[in-house]
Order: structure tokens, then C-alpha cells, then sequence
């Protein structure tokens, strides 16, 4: 050792300064290095923890609690979800009662949504290029038409989606029809429209300047063969027209009998006595039922804290105000469809409304809502599913309308805040 000792000693005498200087300071530097290192694993290591890093199977490498995001295939398999509120439920693919995926399928704004010809399908109006598009089962946005139409307000479609009605900016109407890419442009004092069972008719309110001049009509989708079909006077927002799928009435008239209680009467196309039937509340709203046999309709009042309440009736010949009874869901027909066969209903419903929303509705719009499913049949209704999304959770915008496809297996709806238009695996 006494040795080795010496040899290093005659080398270092043999270094020049320069060398000795150098050999000095990394010294110096590798023993601050290991002296911070002993610090760090004495003082520090026990307070720092490690992030859960996910393997491709999404399985917990550090064997802590596993919270992969949302799969967005039609897998139907359970998957979890996290979201910036600190809520992290567990999320379904297909709707079985629980928070189950609300897929975005358009992020963009999209206007007067519509369910496709096909049922499966949905397609609406970009107010961006003026132009009609479809979304298809595969996602894929398709170009209905390359016809330009700018500044359209309000849309209405026929019952095959193959024609529209639009109202432009400057008060103008034009009808198109999509399949014989034909265009007609129709009075600028009708409004409010509606296309009969078979699509070859539409409805209308004709509101000239002077009340004796304003009317509910029928015409051919061209715009010809108009005829005048109910006065109306100065009554005009008494009434609203939607054509009956049964072809008994035009729409249907609301009046008030008292401060808490409204008549009905449906609107024949040759002067028929039909039955009417009294409502309790305000706010009145109807829909047909895919069979015109029944109507769902909604009202608000204070026994429900001003939040709309949604019914059935029966709404045909001698039946009409039959059967006249609460679905018991708190909402309104706006955000309620029909399943092809007209047996099941599926609405959207707000979570926990707030007071005053059926006077001022727009107050649903950042509301949550859950989506439920009546047999209308046998009555039975239950809870089917929670939107929800790996982005907000369960706390998404209320939808502002929605749609079932013909085989019942997806729901689409149009968020109202926003314009996205998002889907829900029902089967």
C-alpha cells in the first residue's frame, strides 16, 4: 500500500501546474456530483412519486388504478373515462341504462338537422359554404348537393329529406328539390311550413299585411294550386301548423279558457267540427305520433316549477281527447322522438331544470341530460342512458333536438351551444 502511495505521489510531482489545476477541479466536480446524489436519496427520493405509465393493452404498468380514455369503435365493450372536472365515470359504448359515449361525428356547426331518407343516416345545412351535407353510417361527411344557398335562416324538410323549404335572410322562400335538382321560389308572406304524408303538398301560414289576408293553406310543392284552408285573422300565433301522418288535420288550434288551462282543437282541410279537448298550462306544443292516432304534447305551470311536462292523447275522429295522461318525464316534445313503428318514444331530459325553463327554454341549453325510452305500449319507461365524453364527462350541453334511426340502434343529436352534432349506440 505504502507503495502505491508513493507512485501516485511521484506522479503528481511529475505533473506540470497546468495538469495539477485541471486534475484539482474535476476532482472537486465529481465529488459535488456524488454529495448532491447522497442528498437527493436520503433527504428527497421518498417524497416524489412516479406517473401510472399505460401499456398498449391500456394495463397499468405500476399496478395502480387503471383510467384509460374513451374508445371511440363501436367495440361495445366497457371502457373508462377521465375528464378535467375530477369526475371519472365509468363510460359505456352502447346505452344499457348508465353513462354511455356520446360520440361527436361533426365538430362544426350544423343547422336544421334532419334524419336521411334512408333512417340511418343524418344530413343539415353549413351556414359556412351555404351548402347541404349528409353524414353516412361510416361517419364520412358527403355533399348532398352543390347548389350554393347563402344566408338561409330556417329549414324545413320533407318527410323523405329529399326536398327543403328555406327562408332566407331577406325574408324570401325557395323550395328545392334535391332528387330533380329543381328550385321554386315560393310567396314571400308564407311561413311556418309543412310537407303532407306523401310529400307532395305543403303546408302553410299566408300572413298578408292586413288580417283578412292571412290564412292557413295547402299548395303543391311548386308553389302552385294555393288555396286557403282556415281564417286567421289576428289568431295566427294561435296556431300551429303540422300536418297530420293520418291526413285528418292541417295542425292544430290552442286558446286560452282561463290563466292555467287551454283548449285544443285539430284543424280539418273541410271545415270539420272535430272534438276539442283542455290542456293544463302554458307553453302548449304537440307531435304527432308516427300514426296521427295520438299526439305527445307538453305545458308548463306551477305545480312544475315552470319546467315543461310532457303528455300523451289520443288526437283522432271520435277518440280525440281520449286517454289524456302524463308521461311523467320533465320535458318537452322539441327534445323528444319517435322509433319508426311509433310504439317507442326516446326524449332527452334535463337534470335538474331550473326553475322558470319551460317560459325561457334557452336556459336548458348548458344543461346535462339524461335520455330515456317509453313503451308506449305498455307504458313502462326507464332511464337507457347518461351522455358522456372523455373531453367534459357527464357534463355536456343539452341537446336541442334528436333522432332515432328506423332499426332503433343509433340516437343522433345537435348540441345546442355548440351546433356539433354527436351520436349514442342504442343496440
Amino acid at each position: 500500500m505504502a507503495n502505491l502511495l508513493q507512485r501516485f505521489q511521484d506522479w503528481v510531482d511529475s505533473l506540470s501546474d497546468l495538469q495539477k489545476q485541471i486534475m484539482l477541479a474535476t476532482g472537486l466536480i465529481v465529488g459535488a456530483l456524488i454529495m448532491g446524489f447522497l442528498i437527493y436519496w436520503v433527504f428527497f427520493r421518498s417524497l416524489i412519486t412516479t406517473t401510472p405509465v399505460e401499456n398498449a393493452n391500456n394495463e397499468n404498468i405500476n399496478g395502480n388504478a387503471n383510467l384509460p380514455g374513451i374508445n371511440f369503435n363501436d367495440n361495445r365493450n366497457n371502457v373508462s373515462n377521465g375528464n378535467t372536472n375530477g369526475s371519472l365515470p365509468t363510460v359505456d359504448t352502447v346505452a344499457k341504462g348508465g353513462n354511455t359515449l356520446s360520440q361527436v361525428i361533426y365538430d362544426g356547426d350544423a343547422k336544421d338537422v334532419t334524419l336521411s331518407g334512408d333512417g340511418q343516416e343524418v344530413q343539415y345545412y353549413d351556414p359556412v359554404t351555404g351548402k347541404f351535407y349528409k353524414i353516412d353510417k361510416n361517419g364520412q361527411i358527403v355533399l348532398l348537393d352543390d347548389k350554393v344557398f347563402k344566408g338561409v335562416t330556417d329549414v324545413t324538410w320533407s318527410n323523405e329529406a329529399d326536398k327543403a323549404v328555406m327562408t332566407l335572410e331577406d325574408g324570401y322562400k325557395v323550395l328545392y328539390d334535391f332528387t330533380q335538382n329543381k328550385q321554386y321560389t315560393l310567396n314571400k308572406d308564407m311561413t311556418e311550413f309543412d310537407f303532407s304524408p306523401k310529400d307532395d303538398q305543403i303546408g302553410f301560414k299566408y300572413m298578408g299585411e292586413n288580417s283578412t289576408e292571412r290564412w292557413v293553406g295547402v299548395a303543391n310543392v311548386d308553389g302552385t294550386g294555393a288555396r286557403g284552408i282556415e281564417p286567421l285573422g289576428n289568431n295566427g300565433d294561435l296556431l300551429k301548423v303540422q300536418w297530420s301522418p293520418s291526413g285528418q288535420a292541417i295542425g292544430v288550434l290552442n286558446d286560452y279558457v282561463d290563466a292555467e288551462h287551454k283548449k285544443i282543437v285539430p284543424i280539418g282541410f273541410n271545415n270539420e267540427n272535430f272534438k276539442q279537448f283542455i290542456v293544463k298550462g302554458r307553453g302548449f306544443d304537440y307531435k304527432w305520433t308516427p300514426s296521427g292516432k295520438s299526439m305527445i304534447y307538453s305545458t308548463y305551470s306551477s305545480d312544475s316549477n315552470y319546467s315543461a311536462t310532457l303528455n300523451i292523447v289520443d288526437a283522432y275522429g271520435d277518440t280525440i281527447g281520449n286517454n289524456n295522461k302524463p308521461l311523467e318525464l320533465a320535458t318537452s316534445v322539441d327534445k323528444c322522438s319517435f322509433s319508426k313503428t311509433g310504439n317507442d318514444l326516446y326524449c332527452a331530459v334535463p337534470v335538474n331544470p331550473p326553475t322558470g325553463s319551460g317560459i325561457a327554454p334557452d336556459k336548458l341549453n348548458s344543461v346535462a341530460h339524461d335520455i330515456y325510452h317509453v313503451n308506449l305500449v305498455t307504458g313502462q319507461k326507464e332511464k337507457i342512458a347518461t351522455p358522456a365524453d372523455a373531453v367534459s364527462g357527464t357534463n355536456l350541453g343539452g341537446p336541442s333536438n334528436i333522432m332515432v334511426s328506423d332499426d332503433g340502434s343509433l340516437l343522433y343529436y345537435r348540441e345546442a351551444t355548440s351546433g356539433k352534432l354527436r351520436r349514442i349506440l342504442l343496440k
